[in-house]
């Protein structure tokens, strides 16, 4: 039995809200947050009485990532720098590299010794005379 011309027209309504449902997104699509991968930091002093300055390399990700936060923590003489990403999960995303090349100033005093610093996974030591 071939359909009227109502229930084709009905039919046709509920087939493009469909389409129209199935292609809309969520207004907040989930967003991952997580470490940048690192590959070099090293530390440079200037100034006096000397300032460490920590020269960070690494990879933001790919073309859906972009930075989320840097942020510094400081235990004795520990220091911890945390650089962040975000990026929309189950993204298809195009794989060239962002790359991170910045140089980060490290805050508060450095009176003469040893130091250990931390950027993500990666972790160097320098010292200030």
């Amino acid at each position: 039995m071939k359909p009227t011309g109502s229930v084709s027209c009905l039919l046709a309504l509920a087939a493009c809200h469909l389409l129209l449902v199935a292609c809309t997104s969520p207004s907040s699509p989930t967003v991952i947050v997580d470490p940048i991968t690192i590959d070099s930091v090293s530390v440079q002093l200037s100034g006096d009485p000397a300032r460490p300055v920590a020269r960070v390399r690494g990879v933001v990700g790919d073309g859906c990532s972009s930075l989320h936060s840097v942020s510094q923590t400081r235990a004795g003489s520990a220091v911890t720098v945390t650089i962040l990403r975000e990026r929309p999960k189950d993204a298809i995303c195009t794989q060239l590299a962002k790359l991170y090349d910045e140089r980060i100033p490290l805050d508060g005093s450095f009176p003469p010794g040893r130091y250990t610093l931390r950027v993500n996974a990666f972790e160097t030591a320098f010292e200030t005379s």
